[in-house]
């Protein structure tokens, strides 16, 4: 499986806690598709609607962010359970659960959560 190729490296530390240091911590590969995944997002959008540049660098920043926060012991929340940090540290505890990086509304619908 792609698994045990490319992430399974990134989830031998069971409890992160050294945010972007951990959240980095994983295969080149990985982090390339990751980075450019974020990239067409923003190319995909801008072409449907336009986009200021100061929101494409607040997407960046907040999803730099965002990840750096899933790996640390920090007990950061929003309202109505669109983001918990404590969801990505369950995805790092059971693998199968929790795919979601940021919200965990897929994984609610689809019964991974």
């Amino acid at each position: 499986s792609v698994y045990s190729w490319v992430h399974k490296h990134h989830h031998r530390q069971h409890t992160p806690t050294r945010g972007n240091l951990d959240a980095v911590n994983v295969h080149p590969f990985e982090f390339i598709a990751g980075e450019y995944n974020h990239l067409l997002a923003v190319y995909l959008l801008s072409n449907i609607l336009p986009c200021h540049i100061s929101a494409v660098v607040a997407f960046i920043a907040i999803g730099g962010l965002g990840a750096s926060l899933n790996h640390t012991r920090y007990n950061v929340n929003l309202p109505f359970g669109a983001y918990s940090v404590k969801a990505h540290d369950v995805h790092h505890r059971l693998p199968q659960s929790n795919y979601g990086q940021y919200i965990m509304l897929w994984d609610q619908v689809m019964g991974s959560y």
